[in-house]
């Protein structure tokens, strides 16, 4: 029987893959954020109003389809998250357009389970990745002295920091 060889990964996809998944906001690594143009800003930006899009069609989903009595009071505070959501999505499209940019329409795709508590980690885990993507923004804008850009997004993570300190709350984490 032939030996099978095994490849191993090395650099930092490996070490993503290999690290533990945060599961709080307070765990994520801060790496340093990427020197960006203004045009490759507009299009991160555009990038988090997809994820923005997404993640307000996805809790909607989510407090529609949750089962279970001790999932009553987050099904309610999911319907406040949406609308934050959609907030945010104002906000950044407001962004793009005064510097330069057309907001786009791309919506990521949600996730859906048929388990509540699978729901929740999903929306904890998109919680959790636009915190790391609006600290690396808010970094971005004062690199580029958008200041304005800077405070907007700012207002979006304390928002989203509240999110996952919610869902963290209902996860029991």
């Amino acid at each position: 029987m032939a030996k099978q060889s095994v490849k191993k990964t090395t650099g930092p996809a490996a070490q993503k893959a290999a690290a533990p998944r945060a599961r709080t906001a307070a765990e994520l690594e801060r790496p340093t954020p990427r020197k960006v143009t203004r045009e490759q800003l507009i299009g991160e930006l555009n990038n988090d109003l997809a994820k923005e899009f997404m993640a307000l069609v996805q809790y909607v989903q989510h407090a529609a389809a949750m089962t279970g009595p001790q999932y009553d009071a987050i099904k309610a505070e999911l319907l406040v998250h949406s609308n934050e959501e959609h907030t945010h999505a104002i906000s950044l499209a407001d962004q793009i357009d005064f510097l330069g940019g057309v907001p786009g329409v791309d919506v990521t795709q949600a996730h859906m389970s048929p388990d509540s508590k699978v729901m929740l980690e999903q929306d904890l885990e998109g919680e959790l990745d636009a915190i790391a993507r609006y600290r690396e923004r808010i970094a971005q804008a004062e690199m580029l002295q958008e200041y304005g850009l800077r405070r907007a997004l700012e207002d979006i993570l304390i928002v989203e920091e509240e999110h996952a300190r919610d869902l963290q709350d209902a996860l029991e984490l």
